[in-house]
This record gives C-alpha cells, sequence and structure tokens, in this order.
C-alpha cells in the first residue's frame, strides 16, 4: 500500500455555517460538491477530499473513542506569497473564523497565522521563503 491520507473528515456544529465557511470564504472547489443529510464532501485535487460531517451524528460511532476528545490535528495550506497568508487570514474572520493569538509570525524560513474555523478546528496558512 503507498502511504496516502485521501479523506480529512471534521466534525462541525452547523453544515450550512461551515459551507459558507470552506465555500465562500476560503474558496473551496464546488466543481464536484457533493451534499448529504448529514455530511458534505470538497473534492479537491489529486484526489483529495475534505468532509465536514454533523458533529452529533459522528458522534455516533465515536463515542466510546478517547481519541476523538482528546487529539487535536492542525490542517496547514502553503501559498505562493505572503501576503496571501495575511488575506486569507482576514478572509477567515470575516466569515467566522478567529485567529490564534499572537498571529501571523514571521520566522528566518516564512511567515504562518493559525486561525480556528467556526468549529475549532485549527488551520495555518504559511509561506516559505524562496529557498526554504
Amino acid at each position: 500500500m503507498k502511504a496516502k491520507i485521501n479523506i480529512i473528515t471534521l466534525a462541525v456544529q452547523n453544515l450550512d455555517v461551515s459551507i459558507s465557511f470552506y465555500k465562500e470564504g476560503l474558496g473551496f472547489p464546488m466543481e464536484e460538491f457533493v451534499q448529504g443529510a448529514d455530511h458534505v464532501v470538497f473534492r479537491m485535487e489529486d484526489d483529495t477530499s475534505l468532509v465536514l460531517y454533523l458533529r452529533s451524528e459522528l458522534e455516533e460511532f465515536t463515542a466510546a473513542s478517547t481519541a476523538a476528545k482528546t487529539n487535536n490535528v492542525i490542517l496547514s495550506c502553503a501559498v505562493e506569497k505572503k501576503e496571501e497568508v495575511d488575506s486569507i487570514l482576514k478572509t477567515a474572520i470575516e466569515f467566522g473564523g478567529t485567529i490564534l493569538p499572537k498571529q501571523p509570525k514571521e520566522f528566518d524560513w516564512g511567515y504562518s497565522g493559525y486561525f480556528e474555523d467556526p468549529d475549532g478546528h485549527i488551520w495555518e496558512v504559511v509561506y516559505f521563503n524562496e529557498g526554504s
């Protein structure tokens, strides 16, 4: 088996709020968007999908897992220009996200900022300097 992650599933409180955040706020693709009663799927490049699943439904089969309640994940997105970091952070706020404290930050290797989506999932937007 070739190691690859094809699907990332995030638990959300409100599908409509989350769809708006990801579609309008972050510009996720709608070409192969799929919506079910309790979830939505954004199909992206390289056979990768982001699934937003109603937390109430997802908890039905993850309730016994302590990992579902304690593990944190950071989703990262690399951009081509430093200015894109600030632009995406600004848009995240406009659509209900929250910038984490002391963000964004300058590093010797680049520039990055972290935000939470409306359901508290942490995202990093990162720009790597040339040669990093």
